[in-house]
């Protein structure tokens, strides 16, 4: 299996996730899941950190149709929401963990890694 996702989720460099919203969900349900998903690369007390720090962002709703724009440089997460200002987070090992749920070695959505490195390969090789 190539390591090229899960070592671009690691690298250190500025990178963006866009969570765009298919359907109307609770903020909490967003919050609790990129919560759990977390936990086994931060630990719960961070993981609970961060989904605190998501539901201040968020209103009680993330309505369909809505992005929420997730940020990491180095340590640090910013996380906006349909254009609002951004807001910021510093947490050693986040960044890699946030990207690793969707592009780690077990993403929890494999057609989203999988189109990931296609379309990251077609733009290496052109």
């Amino acid at each position: 299996e190539s390591r090229f996702a899960q070592d671009f989720a690691e690298h250190r460099s500025t990178k963006s996730l866009l969570l765009r919203f298919h359907r109307g969900v609770s903020s909490e349900d967003v919050s609790d899941a990129l919560g759990e998903a977390l936990v086994p690369s931060v630990g719960e007390v961070k993981a609970k950190e961060f989904q605190d720090f998501l539901l201040s962002m968020l209103n009680d709703r993330v309505e369909k149709g809505s992005d929420i724009y997730i940020t990491c440089r180095g340590d640090k997460v910013f996380v906006s929401t349909n254009g609002k200002d951004s807001s910021a987070i510093s947490m050693k090992g986040l960044s890699s963990a946030i990207f690793n749920i969707y592009l780690g070695s077990k993403p929890v959505s494999p057609p989203v890694k999988e189109g990931f490195e296609k379309a990251f390969g077609e733009l290496i090789e052109t």
